[in-house]
């Protein structure tokens, strides 16, 4: 594989495994400005995340299977649209229901991403550059939480 192309396939999982951290940090600051908009009980609110939470951990192994049966990249795409389809529905929602269910889809595309991310990461590096993609992976967590807890507090206080 050259160079250029790893390149590109370490830019695609480093981002995808970012926006699925960025979604949960600004989700999980934004619930008092979610609350509000959606007038959610605690109890309510308390679901926008479980529902996500339930749904990623419940389905994580089987995400990653699916991935080794019928193939990473084609299931990585199809997780990477779920995804994206799950927080536009997110964005949209206008009622609690359509809020849970939008993160449970979410939930369901995350399941699939972060396995299979992983797993293709591991597929396409090897020796040193393994280890250096590996840490690069690593590192995108602690970022992709940091800066999602930032807009997600900017968003919540700019807009409150």
């Amino acid at each position: 594989m050259r160079k250029e192309n790893k390149g590109i396939i370490l830019a695609i999982i480093l981002i995808s495994y970012f926006m699925i951290l960025l979604d949960n940090s600004i989700i999980f600051t934004g619930t008092v400005k979610i609350a509000a908009e959606l007038n959610l009980s605690q109890t309510a609110l308390s679901w926008v995340s479980n529902a996500y939470s339930l749904t990623f951990g419940g389905l994580l192994l089987l995400g990653g299977s699916i991935g080794d049966i019928i193939g990473r990249k084609r299931i990585f795409s199809i997780g990477l649209l779920i995804f994206a389809v799950g927080s536009l529905l997110v964005g949209l929602a206008g009622s609690m229901m359509s809020i849970v269910l939008a993160r449970v889809f979410q939930g369901i595309g995350s399941a699939i991403l972060a396995p299979t991310s992983l797993a293709l990461l591991m597929d396409s590096f090897s020796g040193k550059e393994r280890t250096r993609a590996i840490v690069a992976y690593g590192a995108t967590s602690g970022i992709g939480a940091s800066i999602g807890l930032v807009i997600g507090g900017l968003f919540a206080s700019l807009m409150s």
